[in-house]
């Protein structure tokens, strides 16, 4: 041992460890620690559900309707990530609200346009309002801020 928090491995190198408790992973305790902000989790997971749904649109809408979607749904990640990498994160969060009420848009029309089900449309309409009330309390704490 070298240091508080450091170990020497075999080849002498400096090897960083942290003791702290990383969290059950059969509760998921610790999880937000682990992955950042619960907003950027709960958009990953919205993903990865829209990637199941997407399998289901007809093939002729993929090129088109799908990629219109996924780059909506990208564009809303990237700037989830940027406002959490910014100091002034104001305008960056406002344009996140924009892109998730296209998002929004998006999964209304898949549902009018009768690609997806009720069921699906209900599902993603409650992720989506998820992500809008944290996209909201975020935007709220930086206009108290500031």
């Amino acid at each position: 041992m070298t240091g508080k928090g450091k170990v020497k491995n075999i080849m002498g190198n400096l090897k960083r460890y942290d003791s702290r408790p990383k969290g059950d992973p059969e509760t998921n305790e610790g999880r937000d620690q682990r992955n950042g902000l619960i907003i950027l989790q709960k958009s990953k997971d919205l993903m990865q559900y829209l990637y199941t749904s997407w399998v289901k649109y007809p093939k002729s809408e993929k090129p088109g309707f799908v990629a219109d979607y996924k780059k909506c749904l990208f564009d809303f990640l990237k700037l989830i990530i940027t406002a959490q990498k910014r100091y002034y994160k104001k305008t960056t969060l406002q344009d996140a609200d924009v892109q998730l009420e296209l998002l929004r848009l998006f999964n209304d029309l898949s549902y009018d346009l009768h690609f997806i089900d009720e069921k699906r449309y209900q599902l993603i309409s409650m992720r989506l309002c998820e992500i809008g009330r944290l996209l909201g309390g975020w935007i709220k704490s930086q206009k108290e801020n500031s």
